[in-house]
Order: structure tokens, then sequence, then C-alpha cells
């Protein structure tokens, strides 16, 4: 199962229309998958992703390999690889269209939880709160993700503020909040990934000295810095689920080996945050030698082309082979429900 994933055979999600909805399920079959598809949602694309989401609720029995869809936006901090028409300020009115697709099959939407303090107002006058209870009534997860850079102890206290809220108005246990992919598009006190041949040249020392360091809580705001720290205490106490991808490029597969000996492979979702052709979001990409990337032209990570295959032989490189089944499939389904469209055939 599929979930934070940007596009399939010729198909762009952020850009689909409803007459893509069979080309996706097809090519969802033919491979064997089942997929909840991630849309960086511009303004201009409101009234397309309803009518996307009218016909897949009113045909849903023709499309069972696709659970459901996903919003990556468009609260988002401004640094990573969103791309700008992902980011803007909705109104009032444009926050309850969005929320209002729930129902239609809207699973959860990724929100940046660190502009503002609950009851702060947001540019078009909303506060952050309002939008919090707006999607938790409508029946929408959120996924925190795309932290601002800029003050990492405010953002992990923002962050703490609004999983408290979420667990006080949607109830406990870890399947109420997510975290969009952990590690990436967030400030760290440490090195995540080697991607050039220059980064790789210090890549042993560099991660040797990082993995000699144990995950003691009270040690982990210094280790990992304030927002990942954050995160991951609050997923090993069962109330946040973190999405992480093991494509061995956004995330070094060491890295993804400790937070796994650490968390437990039932604590947390696989993503592959792929696309299958260079687009995204009315944006080309390109690719690189040495990764297995998509990057904008100004040289930003965009979107990988880590599928399943790849995350499969990765997990089972670090020794957790045997966690596929629980990161892929069953972790997102339990997640995800009762958001989801319906169970994903195996």
């Amino acid at each position: 199962m599929l979930i934070h994933t940007h596009g399939i055979a010729d198909v762009d999600y952020s850009s689909m229309s409803w007459r893509d909805l069979p080309v996706v399920e097809r090519a969802a079959a033919s491979r064997g998958l089942s997929v909840v598809p991630g849309v960086f949602l511009a303004r201009d694309y409101l009234d397309g992703f309803r009518e996307v989401l009218r016909c897949f609720a009113d045909r849903r029995d023709e499309f069972p390999h696709i659970l459901g869809f996903s919003v990556e936006g468009p609260l988002l901090g401004k640094t990573g690889g969103v791309p700008p028409r992902g980011i803007w300020s909705p109104d009032a009115q444009e926050w309850e269209f969005i929320a209002e697709l729930g129902p239609l099959g809207l699973s959860y939407l990724v929100i940046g939880p660190d502009g503002g303090d609950l009851d702060d107002q947001l540019e078009t006058g909303v506060s952050f709160r309002d939008v919090v209870d707006l999607f938790c009534a409508s029946g929408v997860r959120l996924a925190l993700g795309h932290f601002r850079h800029t003050d990492p102890e405010l953002s992990a206290h923002r962050t703490e503020a609004v999983i408290d809220y979420l667990h006080q108005v949607c109830g406990p246990g870890p399947d109420v909040v997510l975290t969009d992919h952990l590690f990436n598009d967030m400030p760290r006190n440490f090195r995540h990934v080697w991607r050039t041949p220059e980064q790789r040249a210090g890549r042993a020392a560099e991660l040797a000295g990082f993995l000699a360091q144990p995950w003691d809580e009270a040690d982990l705001d210094r280790l990992l810095g304030p927002v990942p720290a954050t995160i991951v205490r609050a997923a090993k106490a069962d109330r946040i689920m973190p999405f992480l991808n093991f494509d061995g490029d956004h995330v070094d597969l060491e890295i993804c080996r400790a937070t796994l000996d650490h968390l437990g492979p039932d604590r947390l979702i696989g993503i592959t945050d792929d696309t299958e052709q260079p687009f995204l979001a009315g944006e080309h990409l390109s690719q690189r030698d040495g990764n297995g990337l998509w990057y904008r032209s100004d040289g930003i990570v965009a979107a990988g082309t880590g599928h399943i295959g790849k995350q499969r032989e990765n997990l089972g490189r670090i020794g957790y082979g045997h966690a596929v089944d629980s990161l892929f499939h069953h972790n997102p389904l339990r997640a995800l429900a009762p958001g989801l469209a319906g169970c994903a055939p195996r």
C-alpha cells in the first residue's frame, strides 16, 4: 500500500482529472498496489480536485485499488521541495471547501504545525485551532510536516501543542496524529543523508559518530534536534505515527535502521514519496547522477523514484525485511481508518 506518493504511469496526481481515475486504477492493479494519491493542492485546482473526488465517491466500486486521497498543504513551511503553487493561505470558506472533501475520500492532510500558536490568527483571519477542529469534525487525519527552520525550539513547542490538542479533541492513540516524512523538511542537528560524491566521502566518519550515540530519551533534543526529538518521543509514547522513507536517498538506510531499532516497526509507516514521470504540480523535474531523486530546476529535491520493490530490498539489507507488511500495509491501514474508502486488496 502506497501513501504519500505523487504519481503513477503518466498521471501527476496534483493535476489529474476525474478521467484519469481509471488510468490510476489500472496502473495500481497491474503493479499489485493499493494507493492513496498525494496531491499538492494549488488554489486553482480546488474545483478540479473536487471533481476527481466526486467521481471517486460516486463510482468507488470501480476503483478498488484507490483507497482514498491525501493533500499536502497548502499551509506548509516554505523550506523544502513543495511546489510554490502548493503553498498558500486559504480563507475560511476555502478551508471549509477542503474539509468537506473528507466524506468524498480525502483521508489525510499534511499541515505545518509551527506557523503560529493554536489561537493565532492565520493570514486570512482563521485560527490554527479552527482549522484543526474543522478537519477533525470531517474525519480527515492531520499529518504534521514541512516545518520552518528559523526557530527549532519554538517549532517543537508548537508541534507538541498541536499533538496535545489533537488528542484532546480526537481521542488518544498513535493513529490520531500522523507526521510527514520523518527527518526530511525539518530542522535537524545531524546529517540524515549523503547524496553527492563529495558528501559521501565523509559519510563513514560522520555516520559512525552519530550512530555511536545512544538514543536516550532525555538526550534526544541534543542528538536529533528539538523537532525530530519531539516527534520520536511522541511516537515512542504511542501518541503519533511518523512516516519514514526507506529508499536510501531521502534518509540514509543506517539512520532508518537506528530509527527502527528505537521505535520498532509497529510505530512507523513506510512511504515512497515517488512519482514515475518527470513532472509534479506543473513543474518539470530532472535527475542527477548518484541517486534516484527527482529535482526541481532550483536544485531542491521534489520527489523520489524509490518504488516498493526498492523499499522492500532496502529493508532486507538493514535486517527488517520481516517488517515490510507492517510498514507498508498494516500500519497505514490502521492509521488511516476510517478515512480510507475501503480495505486494501491483498
